[in-house]
């Protein structure tokens, strides 16, 4: 009686053992990005200084097509890129040697953008902090 219950204690334990690997948690937002020197962050204020003062200064506007056309507008100058939607293939049409103000609704895909623009030999990129929700909340000028 000893024997049989280790025997079926052992083969429990081997048929327990078998089963499959445990799945790894999914990562917790967006992947660590590491940008240029050149590229900064900036404050809706320091963006708004910049786009008055710099006729060169191109704009992006990596939020979803949904976002821009159901929500509060845009930034004057913006040109759409929906990261979501692989915005490369408007990176690859862009002129790397103007500085470039990037924004999203809050600052990840920004930034995920900029990565790929650093990739691509973007020269200068601005990064805006918190988004176009921030420069809303500062009640900054948008296009309906």
């Amino acid at each position: 009686m000893n024997r049989v219950f280790t025997i079926m204690s052992v083969a429990l334990f081997i048929l327990a053992s078998c089963g499959p690997a445990p799945i790894p948690p999914a990562p917790e937002g967006p992947p660590q990005v590491t940008l240029p020197s050149e590229y900064e962050w900036i404050t809706p204020a320091q963006a708004e200084q910049l786009i008055a003062s710099n006729t060169d200064l191109l704009i992006a506007d990596v939020r979803a097509e949904e976002e821009i056309r159901n929500g509060d507008g845009w930034i004057a100058r913006a040109h759409l890129a929906p990261y979501l939607t692989g915005n490369k293939r408007y990176l690859d049409t862009w002129d790397k040697d103007k500085p470039w103000l990037i924004y999203c609704a809050l600052g990840p895909r920004s930034e995920l953008t900029a990565a790929d623009m650093a990739d691509m030999g973007f020269k200068k990129v601005y990064l805006l902090q918190g988004g176009f929700n921030a420069w809303l909340a500062e009640k900054r000028a948008v296009v309906k």
